[in-house]
């Protein structure tokens, strides 16, 4: 039977010291607030981080911190209703701030639950933090984790609200999910050929730009119907299912080998001892 997941904002402070104690990892969900479609709530990348999470936490004893549900956007997501974008420096010093918060509480083995196309802030905020706090920090986004289980049940490659997050959303929130509204939408046309730009979860597609390094796209909300680019309509909780248990293991799978070698109190060193400090 699988235990229950443990919640930073529904324990006291001795609770979550027991836990430092006793565990000293911490889960950090991220997402984002935005559009998906005519058929997915506004909030599928928040949900999807903090549900996902506690999976996890469930299945390792890792506590899962509050959830920041709002995320750094590429220039082409500003625009349409119901997207909350924040700048990427904004949430760069949000996840530093956070995660000094979590080594002052005990918490030295940190695993950022992300769930949003942000990467670049993401891998930002970790290699900056690393100059400033001494802890262990890796951030799991779903769909790079089950990246392979996703070419396996899916019939279209990811892009946003489409067949692969839908099931995703099916299989973690369904109640919330419209799925008599959805409809494929193909009519966001790149302004460079397709074989110049690298997808969010790619196979042969290699020698080309990843799609935050080129600015191929322009803005969805006056090029796009629905806001969902690809069919969502192929979308089931099945296929959601296969992906979420893929991602939520590589994450236990991180977690059990961290607690097998690194004690509570104990975490892989990683601020570099400098001449001078850089923060």
């Amino acid at each position: 039977m699988e235990n229950k997941p443990v919640i930073w904002q529904e324990m006291t402070w001795p609770e979550i010291k027991k836990v430092s104690d006793e565990v000293g990892i911490a889960i950090l969900p991220i997402g984002a607030t935005e559009q998906h479609g005519f058929h997915c709530p506004a909030g599928v990348d928040a949900f999807n981080a903090y549900e996902i999470a506690k999976r996890v936490s469930a299945q390792t004893g890792a506590i899962v911190a509050p959830l920041m549900p709002y995320g750094s956007h590429p220039y082409f997501h500003y625009g349409f209703v119901g997207t909350l974008p924040i700048r990427a420096t904004t949430q760069i010093e949000f996840v530093r701030d956070v995660i000094k918060g979590l080594v002052n509480s005990g918490f030295r083995k940190i695993i950022i639950m992300q769930a949003h196309g942000q990467w670049w802030t993401m891998h930002t905020a970790i290699q900056e933090t690393a100059l400033d706090v001494d802890c262990f920090m890796a951030v799991a986004t779903w769909w790079e984790l089950a990246c392979e289980k996703i070419r396996e049940v899916c019939t279209t490659p990811f892009k946003h609200a489409d067949e692969v997050e839908t099931s995703v959303s099916l299989a973690l929130y369904p109640e919330l999910c419209h799925m008599e509204r959805s409809k494929e939408d193909y009519s966001l046309k790149g302004y460079v050929d397709k074989k110049f730009v690298r997808p969010a979860v790619h196979s042969e597609l290699i020698n080309a730009f990843p799609i935050e390094s080129i600015t191929s796209v322009p803005q969805e909300s006056t090029a796009m119907e629905t806001g969902a680019p690809g069919d969502p309509r192929l979308a089931t909780a099945e296929k959601g299912e296969a992906i979420v248990s893929t991602a939520v293991k590589v994450v236990v799978d991180l977690i059990e080998y961290l607690k097998k070698n690194y004690k509570p109190g104990e975490w892989p060193k990683v601020k570099p001892v400098l001449a001078a400090d850089m923060y």
